[in-house]
């Protein structure tokens, strides 16, 4: 028997015990009351007997031969403290009346886990029901299950929580020999909702509306304190926070009141506020403390008495709630006399003299109790006997600290819990989940072994430790991620090195690979002092770093970690990862005058549907300025070949360690190439090589945008220089790639000083330089360029051109020469060679597959020129040809990395690194953006994920609600305006890529030069973007193109409807990433409005705890064999057979009175059919278009699909009905269907094809109670197995899935192919499409039918009859459609918008929808 087990009920029983007796005594009406204790068979009697019996309290046995005996025995042990009684010995004397459930003040169950597997109901179960249930003053129920710890996850207590009406929390289920940890017990208290309005705030924002002294962190921190502590702790709060204002007012510390008249203002407030009372007692109207912190009173009061030498530690998040709390349980009034409490400063880490100081204080009984932030949670204090949690944290180091702070077993871990709060019962359950490597490392570090890092398996919460209060009155001294602006401080880097190295090491690594922490000790002049080497695996190639000697322990392990953050950091090594990231906070939320949206969201004149967002530029960027610029961190670019052309690497050098990127694919006229990323080795850089680095990057950015660029080395925030070709990536090294000494330095330097050089000197010298060449005609920087191909050997300018369009029309090079340039002086040697070049195109968007060049010139382009270096045209070289392609590559590689850099900082500062990053990028990506992904697909699946979580919500949490009113108020959540409303409030919109990607605009990043001069005069805003109804927004001119290009670059107009895909795309990536519990997770972060989920659990947990209410109405049957028939058409098994007889009864059945049909549970059936049809098709089908999906979809859950599924199966038979016109109408559909079965059938047979949808052709429509019933059965089988696609994904994928996809296809969804290929195109949004029959040239010919769209052929097919030509020619454009994903986006552009540009002198209303029109205007300029 587990000694952790019989601590536990040892000390709760004695408690109780106390209580009672203490309540007894000080009421002399209460009558005597003992603890019954519920044992499982009669041989556990005795067991149990021996092990409670101690001098706290009585024990008797109420034993086998007692209940035998001829006269009632019960009255001979009820007047002891604990009475031990077998569950049936206590269920017989129950049904005789011998003994009462009042009577006793405390039930124990022991060995629960017993009663779950039980088909037959346990004795202990029917107590409950029969008797406890029924009782008005019941007495509280303690049950234990007793399980191995890898059984955790697997328990299901949901039947013994709603049994006993209590919750489950892993307490004390661990070995002896492994564990040393002090006894873990959770107190419950009542959920407390501040009163509003808050006349007190009100009147201190009257009084300082500007928050000139009141700033916004004051009432947030006093908002805290009345959540937490309640309406007395909150008018302590204020007016210490007014008494300091004014002292420090009157001597000169604030100026910010010049002329006193806010501290007059919050000195006469101060003047009105009364001195109330504190009262603690709940049950008062006058109550002014929350229920939590009266369960704190409760638990510190229960250690009062003579000679208790109780030392005491409660930890709290927050350090304004840690100070409150400390001098509020010094009051008098609180009842609590013997406590002396204090807040622990942060000093007590930095500051030996002040720890020291403390801990003697602590030690000697000066104070009793400590109150400590997570911050100081690892300052070392004499053991305390009790630590309380008073605020849960999901983190297992803290959970380490707090055993560290307790003396072992001889100690309680308390933890504060709100009743029914399910987000904290998911943390308590995350946070005591350890494994044995876990478990083995806590018991080493309490007992004081620091040399071993903790395992892999250690969950580290990425939330501050720092509280708001805390982050507030730091010393400043951080370590700054670039990604995603989080900051990281002392006390948060041994978890943040922690992560790091769980994230890195191999876990296969050799043991002599493992990390450690070593601690040195040094005594000078009698002072002790210490230091920490922290040893990082050796694979990481990263030095061991050695921290500075301290002279406390705490302090020197922090600097340890803290410095090897920071170098880790400066190496490249840790990333934004391994940062804590800080409460998600939107980017602007203030609500603007007579608007809903933000102040910085504008709407739009054409539509209340369309706002514009401001466009959120990645974090990166603007942090890298408070880099150095003498230290760059190299990230290799490596293209593969595109379109044949060899592409050489180059390197973007950053300021700021850029994270690594996925690899992603570029476009080109048809070619594509895959461009990868490697990491360099960071290095320093000399004034001259940052010069040269400078010009380089400035040179390269004139020639791609043929304008004007130049930046200091300052403004620049990234470099681009070129490598040798002695560079490869090394095989095998996924760490940082070294770098530095493979940059040819001469040719930076050379490209940074010359925009041009002559391609040669001498002719000899001709070939050698030829090779990778980019050539220039005219010895000027702004000019056309051209890559050169060869050296022409066989062509001298005497010679025709007979491969050169340009020159094609005359005789010779030479005389083309004469004749189009003025005053050509001729050439000295008319017998050189020519050169063949082809031109450079100019930048263009690469991010998609229909990317071509741009406008070709109307002219002939260059193909061949002289060499002459005395004749005209002379060419010059700057560039290696290969270099310049991949450089060509850069603007659409940058605007990527961007891109990416905004999912990394989206993905670590809301989700948490939940959902893949490339995932998250293609959710959060419109068709407007013009990438080769948008968030379409995922948008399908998720929207089928919404609905399943809205109705597994609803249908929990409304148990008497019918299905009209569930359907009514799941649009509630999971209606566009809802979502949007959702996004708008996280604040998503400015990350959404919606804008495409303008070339001709790049610029590298870089900080703006500020403008010598600011224009003043007002423009005139386009339609869209005026403040009010669009009058007030005429000024005195119209933008010039450039403003208008620059706003449309930096405002997002989208509609409603767009956010809200863009949410369950969301939804869906979380799904592909995380499963059912991430998706889940992310609608949480959305703040989808689902209260009270915390895990997918919780809807099993509430729905048992709510069951389906007794409305009086009558309930449906159902026979044994009807149910043995069903599980076998299903292969699964229904663990509630009552649902199944709800899923089979049609309403008719009641006849005139009310009954309970299957109408709730098809409502979640079709919810989890949806899902799991679009699941299917979604994974089935990768390359099938959103339109393709969706008709699939429909194909599948329609009405006539399931009647005919349902008919096939046989489930038809078992419904249960009593309308005679249902029976009819039922059994002339089955009897029509089954002959168009038969034919259908036949007909595959005889022509060698695979089945259709033989339903379509049915005139007749099914009755609708039959696809009810097919989704019925499946909302059954959902619920029975709590809401996991255990029993529905077995029928789904055996039963279902194989029956639909023989039938349901792209070219079976209609009996005419040809409506379905419409369909299609139309819901692609595709304009320009025809099927066309093509003029036959001769008589009696076969006709020839083909597919245009947008006037390209994508399927043809010839046959002697027109109708069977045209049924052909429909199902190979529906095969080349759903296997070919590029298809619609080489020919069809109607989306997209480039074929509807507006008439430029249409300037006003009507020329950009919303601003829409005008972003598709300028980019496809």
């Amino acid at each position: 028997m587990l000694t952790e087990k019989l601590n536990v009920l040892r000390n709760l029983i004695g408690q109780s015990v106390a209580t009672h007796k203490a309540q007894r005594g000080a009421d002399g009406t209460q009558s005597h009351r003992f603890v019954l204790f519920v044992v499982d068979d009669n041989t556990s009697i005795a067991e149990y007997y021996a092990e409670l019996e101690n001098e706290d309290f009585t024990v008797a046995a109420y034993t086998l031969a007692l209940h035998t005996s001829s006269v009632n025995e019960w009255p001979s042990v009820v007047y002891n403290d604990v009475i031990i009684v077998a569950a049936n010995l206590l269920l017989d004397s129950l049904t005789d009346g011998n003994v009462r459930i009042p009577q006793a003040h405390m039930m124990v169950v022991s060995d629960a886990q017993r009663l779950m597997p039980l088909q037959i109901p346990h004795p202990v179960m029917r107590i409950m029901t029969d008797y406890y249930a029924k009782m008005m003053d019941a007495p509280r129920v303690l049950a234990t299950v007793t399980s191995a710890p890898d059984r955790w996850a697997s328990l299901d207590l949901v039947r013994l929580e709603i049994s006993f009406g209590a919750s489950s929390y892993f307490l004390a289920s661990r070995t002896v020999d492994a564990w040393s940890g002090p006894l873990e017990l959770v107190l419950e208290y009542d959920a407390y909702t501040p009163a509003a309005p808050d006349s007190v705030a009100t009147s201190l924002q009257e009084a300082d509306p500007d928050g000139l002294l009141l700033r916004p962190r004051v009432f947030r921190k006093a908002r805290r304190i009345l959540q937490q502590l309640g309406p007395f702790a909150y008018n302590m709060f204020w007016k210490a926070t007014v008494d300091e204002l004014e002292v420090s007012t009157a001597r000169g510390g604030i100026g910010f009141d010049s002329n006193g008249s806010i501290r007059q203002k919050l000195a006469e407030l101060r003047k009105q506020w009364s001195d109330d009372a504190l009262v603690t007692s709940l049950s008062s109207s006058a109550c002014n403390i929350t229920p939590k912190l009266a369960k704190l009173i409760e638990v510190l009061s229960s250690y009062d008495g003579p000679g208790s030498g109780f030392r005491g530690v409660v930890l709290v998040k927050d350090r304004s709630i840690a100070r409150t709390l400390a001098k509020l349980l010094q009051i008098q009034e609180i009842g609590l006399p013997f406590i002396r409490a204090v807040e622990v400063d942060h000093a007590a880490a930095s500051d030996p003299g002040y720890q020291h100081k403390l801990t003697r204080a602590f030690g000697g009984g000066q104070y009793n109790l400590l109150v400590l932030t997570q911050t100081t949670a690892d300052v070392e204090f004499p053991l305390a006997s009790t630590v309380i949690s008073f605020d849960l944290f999901e983190d297992q180091l803290t959970y380490a600290h707090c055993h560290a702070r307790g003396k072992g077993r001889h100690s309680h871990l308390l933890y504060l819990i709100e009743k029914g709060n399910n987000e904290q019962r998911k943390i308590l359950t995350r946070v005591q989940t350890v494994d044995a490597d876990l478990r083995g490392w806590i018991a080493g570090f309490v007992g004081g072994d620091s040399k071993h890092m903790p395992p892999r398996t250690m969950h580290t919460t990425l939330d501050p430790c720092l509280s708001d209060s805390d982050s507030e009155e730091e010393d400043g001294e951080f370590v700054l991620d670039p990604t995603t602006s989080a900051h990281l401080h002392r006390p948060e880097a041994e978890a943040a090195i922690h992560r790091l190295v769980a994230g890195l090491q191999d876990p296969a690594a050799p043991v002599q690979d493992s990390p450690s922490i070593s601690l040195e000790r040094k005594n000078e002049q009698g002072a002790q002092s210490y230091r920490y080497t922290i040893s990082l695996p050796i694979s990481f190639g990263f030095p061991d770093v050695v921290g500075p000697y301290c002279l406390s322990k705490t302090q020197a392990r922090r600097e340890a970690f803290y410095k090897a953050c920071e170098e880790c950091v400066r190496s490249g090594i840790m990333n934004y990862q391994h940062f804590p990231q800080p409460r998600w906070q939107p980017p602007d939320t203030t609500p603007a005058v007579s608007s809903d949206a933000p102040q910085d969201v504008k709407s739009a004149i054409s539509s209340t549907a369309i706002h514009g967002y401001p466009r959120k530029s990645p974090d990166f960027w603007a942090n890298s300025p408070r880099y150095p610029v003498t230290t760059l961190y190299p990230t290799m670019v490596v293209p593969e070949n595109l379109g044949g052309e060899p592409h050489a690497p180059v390197a973007i050098l950053t300021r700021a360690p850029l994270p690594q990127m996925s690899e992603f694919l570029l476009f080109f006229s048809g070619a594509r190439a895959t461009i990868r990323f490697y990491r360099g080795v960071p290095f320093d850089v000399n004034s001259g090589q940052l010069h040269a680095l400078r010009g380089y990057t400035n040179r390269v950015v004139r020639s791609l945008t043929n304008k004007p660029f130049d930046c200091t080395p300052e403004s620049l925030l990234c470099f681009f220089t070129p490598l040798n070709a002695s560079w490869q990536p090394l095989a095998g090294v996924e760490g940082l790639q070294p770098v530095a000494e493979h940059i040819p330095w001469d040719a930076v330097q050379l490209a940074a000083d010359y925009y041009a050089v002559p391609l040669f000197n001498s002719l000899t010298a001709l070939d050698d330089n030829a090779r990778d060449a980019v050539v220039q005609d005219r010895n000027v920087e702004f000019t056309m360029r051209h890559f050169l191909v060869k050296i022409r050997h066989d062509l001298t300018p005497l010679s025709k051109a007979e491969d050169s369009p340009r020159e094609a029309e005359y005789s010779s090079f030479l005389e083309y020469c004469k004749a189009r340039r003025k005053d050509f002086p001729g050439l000295e040697d008319e017998k050189q060679p020519m050169v063949e070049v082809s031109a450079v195109p100019a930048v263009t968007n690469n991010l998609h597959p229909m990317s071509t060049p741009p406008t070709p010139p109307t002219k002939a382009p260059l193909k061949c020129t002289s060499l002459s270096p005395e004749g005209i045209p002379r060419l010059y070289a700057n560039f290696w040809c290969s270099t310049f392609r991949t450089l060509w590559l850069l603007p659409s590689i940058m605007s990527k990395i961007d891109s990416c850099l905004l999912v990394k900082e989206l993905d670590a500062k809301l989700f948490h690194h939940s959902i893949s990053e490339p995932q998250l990028l293609i959710a959060l990506s419109t068709r407007a953006a013009w990438t080769e992904f948008n968030y379409e697909r995922l948008e399908f699946l998720g929207d089928a994920f919404l609905k399943v979580i809205a109705s597994n919500f609803l249908y929990v949490t409304m148990p008497t609600a019918g299905e009209g009113v569930l359907h009514n108020t799941r649009q509630g959540i999971i209606g566009n305006k809802v979502l949007h409303e959702c996004a708008m409030r996280v604040g998503i919109c400015p990350y959404i890529q919606h804008k495409r990607f303008v070339a001709k605009l790049w610029q590298p990043p870089h900080v703006p030069a500020p403008s010598a001069t600011q224009p003043t005069e007002d423009v005139e805003m386009a339609d869209g973007e005026g403040p009010g109804d669009g009058g007030e927004g005429k000024s005195k001119r119209k933008k010039t193109k450039k403003e208008r290009q620059l706003s449309a670059q930096n405002t997002l107009w989208m509609g409603d409807k767009v956010v809200a895909d863009v949410v369950e795309a969301i939804l869906a990536a979380a799904f592909l990433s995380g499963g059912h519990e991430g998706a889940l997770q992310a609608a949480r972060r959305l703040q989808i409005p689902l209260p009270n989920i915390a895990q997918w659990t919780d809807f099993t947990r509430i729905g048992a705890q709510q069951g389906e209410q007794d409305t009086g109405e009558a309930k449906a049957f159902v026979l044994e064999d009807t149910v043995e028939a069903v599980q076998a058409i299903v292969g699964s098994v229904f663990s509630k057979p009552e649902l199944l007889a709800q899923a089979l009864t049609h309403g008719s059945a009641f006849g005139s009175t009310e009954g309970v049909s299957y109408e709730r549970l098809e409502f979640i059936g079709d919810a989890i059919l949806d899902f799991l049809v679009a699941r299917h098709i979604f994974q089935r089908h990768p390359n099938l278009s959103p339109g393709g999906l969706t008709l699939l979809k429909g194909g599948m859950v329609s009405n006539r699909a399931l009647a005919a599924f349902c008919v096939n199966t046989g489930l038809h038979r078992h419904l249960h009905f009593e309308s005679d016109q249902l029976a009819d109408a039922i059994q002339r559909y089955v009897t029509a269907l089954t002959e168009l079965r038969e034919k259908e059938y036949e007909a595959v047979a005889r022509e060698q094809r695979l089945p259709g949808q033989y339903w379509l052709d049915l005139p007749l429509e099914p009755p609708k109670c039959l696809s009810d019933l097919v989704e019925s059965i499946l909302g059954a089988l959902y619920v029975c197995d709590g809401f996991f696609e255990v029993g529905v994904g077995r029928f789904f994928d055996a039963v279902f899935k194989p029956f639909m996809d023989a039938h349901v296809r792209l070219q079976t969804l209609s009996t005419n192919p040809k409506v379905t290929l419409l369909e299609l195109l139309q819901a692609e949004g595709c304009r320009q499409h025809a099927v066309v029959k093509v003029p036959q040239d001769r008589q009696n010919a076969p006709v020839h039918m083909e597919v245009h769209v947008h006037g390209q052929v994508i399927a043809s097919a010839t046959d002697p009859t027109a109708a069977i030509a045209t049924r052909k020619v429909s199902l190979a454009a529906l095969d080349a459609m759903a296997n070919n994903p590029e298809l619609l986006w080489r020919v069809c552009d109607c989306v997209s918008g480039e074929t509807t540009k507006k008439p430029a002198h249409k300037a006003t209303q009507g020329e950009d929808e919303g601003g829409e029109g005008e972003e598709t205007m300028e980019t496809a300029e």
